[in-house]
């Protein structure tokens, strides 16, 4: 098999990518492959369907038509998991035997699962990550189990999730709904280490405890202890305790799904090395979303930013460069930006949050009131807002993002927006003529907003998919 544009991978790069070529080339071939046997879903919704917030009928990314309307040959099922790249000939080997070559092709494998080295760990059957839909069914599966054995015993289930990341507390948000008590554990001295500072995570923590989700920061798993037909049963921590576990859910981190792009000689730092085009050190291969190395925009620092907004707006850029767009624009860089509930605590946060305490030029701002249980930090700069983090108050943070992605003088801007959510009046002439204009973009599939309208049935397994 042969096409003009071969993507790899079917999730948020992979789709934005094949949406930015159609527009420029409406006849060249198209293929999408992945291992996974559904149609484009979102990913960051499978904590959520667990929870009864949303459906099958709504986790769909897009309509039922859009490979056909779009005219793109959907490879999807296990195998279809890219095995090898031969850049020279211009062609991929899957697991299934298969080949196909290509003009161009983009890598958009997104992330797998690191999975720690734990004694006992990989031998215990009633595990999970939780990445991907089969993932939370898997976890939602494992609760079930969990829950009639605990009911048999005349005892309370017991969940344990190792790492207090985004995605290890999602899954215990999920989780609270379906077993009796949710131990997390994390090996730094604070959940989300990444995405939070000392205070807003101890807030945090202080909440999530009142839905039966215990924290442990500064402790982790030392020893999965399995019974004989090898189901976890106990968990021997780091600090010498014994915990009963009726199933693990390991979301210790994630790492560039990258191994045979690297193989075939692609340049690789903490992600794959692209240019501003988002091309590899590959001829004619382009990557997009979690597995390229993003320059920071505000600290300089290099390695992959996976998050489902960078992963849109990548596989859009690597999609008009693969087409040859003229209007195509450079990637750049690009910084965090995180938006995520837990219950109904709201966190928001973007940019730098935990700066170098020996940086002169950096000062911290923080608003925190017990009562009402909301925390805010803003980070400043020589005058400019570098990152911030709102818990539980997320009025407007929009606009504190886009302060920090236009460099907006703070001097420009009245400081009791900071007290408060800010209006457009709060802003110099241009800035509000700029925000009261963004609502009416030149072409709104270009920048990645357009969704199609008609509802989305239920994902569906290979052999079911539309062809």
């Amino acid at each position: 098999m042969h096409v003009t544009y071969l993507i790899l991978g079917n999730s948020a790069a992979g789709v934005s990518a094949a949406e930015a070529i159609r527009e420029t080339d409406a006849l060249g071939s198209i293929a999408i492959a992945s291992p996974e046997p559904y149609p484009a879903y979102g990913r960051p919704l499978i904590s959520y369907l667990l929870e009864g917030k949303t459906s099958f009928e709504r986790i769909g990314y897009k309509d039922d038509a859009f490979y056909e309307r779009l005219n793109i040959t959907a490879l999807l099922g296990e195998g279809h998991e890219a095995k090898s790249l031969d850049s020279d000939a211009h062609r991929v080997a899957f697991a299934d035997g298969s080949s196909i070559t290509y003009e161009r092709c983009l890598v958009a494998t997104g992330s797998i699962p690191f999975t720690p080295p734990i004694d006992g760990l990989n031998e215990a059957r009633n595990k999970t990550t939780f990445l991907t839909l089969d993932d939370a069914l898997k976890a939602n599966e494992l609760a079930k189990e969990a829950r009639n054995a605990a009911d048999k015993e005349k005892r309370e289930s017991n969940a344990v999730v190792i790492g207090a990341g985004l995605i290890g507390l999602k899954a215990a948000e999920a989780l609270s709904h379906l077993v009796d008590n949710v131990l997390v554990l994390e090996l730094a001295p604070r959940i989300l280490p990444a995405v939070l500072d000392d205070e807003g995570a101890s807030l945090l923590q202080h909440k999530l405890k009142q839905h039966r989700i215990v924290c442990r920061p500064g402790v982790s798993a030392s020893k999965v202890i399995c019974n004989s037909s090898g189901i976890a049963t106990e968990m021997l921590l780091t600090d010498g305790t014994t915990v009963p576990c009726d199933f693990v859910v390991a979301a210790v981190g994630v790492r560039p799904n990258t191994a045979f792009v690297v193989e075939a000689g692609a340049q690789q730092g903490r992600g794959l090395v692209c240019d501003k085009s988002l091309q590899t050190s590959l001829p004619d291969v382009y990557a997009a979303g979690d597995v390229v190395q993003v320059t920071d925009a505000l600290d300089g620092s290099q390695r992959p930013l996976a998050l489902w907004p960078n992963a849109v707006r990548q596989g859009a850029i690597a999609g008009r460069h693969m087409a040859n767009n003229p209007d195509a624009e450079a990637f750049e860089s690009s910084f965090a930006v995180n938006a995520v509930d837990f219950f109904d605590i709201s966190l928001l946060t973007a940019g730098v949050i935990n700066p170098p305490a020996d940086d002169a030029s950096i000062q911290c701002d923080i608003r925190f009131d017990e009562d009402a249980g909301t925390y805010a930090k803003f980070v400043t700069r020589e005058g400019f807002l570098i990152g911030y983090i709102l818990l539980n108050r997320p009025d407007n943070a929009g606009i504190y993002t886009a302060l920090i992605e236009k460099k907006t003088p703070l001097e420009s801007v009245d400081a009791a927006m900071f007290d408060q959510a800010p209006l457009n009046y709060d802003f110099d002439e241009e800035t509000r003529w700029e925000r009261l204009h963004a609502c009416y973009p030149t072409n709104r599939t270009r920048l990645g907003f357009a969704r199609e309208e008609a509802p989305c049935k239920p994902p569906q397994r290979e052999g079911k998919a539309e062809q």
